[in-house]
């Protein structure tokens, strides 16, 4: 059982590394302390156990378990007598963390052809890329283009690449 009344040095470093985690892979740093504090817990925690726990006010603790409700990380159940929502983690790693790839680079590809054909159809930039001294700027954005197609397709067998691993 954790024990969220006191400080337990192992549990405040594991929470403590697991917001390193987040935050080095371009995560906020509470979504990743908030995880790891459900991911190491043998049962499920209330939203002021979570809190208190970590260190953080109810509302911003409330605000992130939203968000890692929403990405399927954490579920919320209920305990008979009560009103309040518990929260687990979903010990899935390798499909979380597959999952959040895919829906991050999925989003960042769109975003960047949709930049590309901004551009490609921006009428000042038309005419600039239509210039023959810039051939090698239309080979260079026609080079990009066709490698957000390719990883775009090859999206899919992330997922399947997971499977196989581990």
């Amino acid at each position: 059982m954790i024990k969220t009344t006191t400080s337990d040095p192992f549990l405040d470093s594991f929470i403590a590394l697991a917001g390193d985690i987040a935050e080095m892979t371009s995560f906020n740093r509470s979504l990743g302390q908030l995880y790891g504090l459900l991911y190491i817990s043998p049962e499920p925690l209330s939203l002021e156990e979570i809190a208190r726990t970590c260190r953080m006010s109810k509302g911003n603790a409330s605000i992130h378990l939203r968000i890692l409700e929403n990405w399927n990380a954490v579920h919320a159940s209920s305990k008979p007598g009560t009103r309040k929502d518990y929260y687990t983690a979903n010990t899935d790693l390798k499909s979380l963390v597959t999952q959040r790839l895919q829906e991050g680079i999925s989003k960042r590809i769109t975003r960047v052809r949709k930049r590309l054909i901004a551009l490609e159809e921006d009428p000042a930039a038309a005419a600039h890329l239509s210039q023959p001294q810039n051939a090698h700027l239309r080979k260079r954005i026609k080079e990009a283009d066709g490698l957000m197609k390719r990883v775009e397709q090859a999206l899919p067998m992330l997922r399947r690449l997971a499977g196989v691993i581990g």
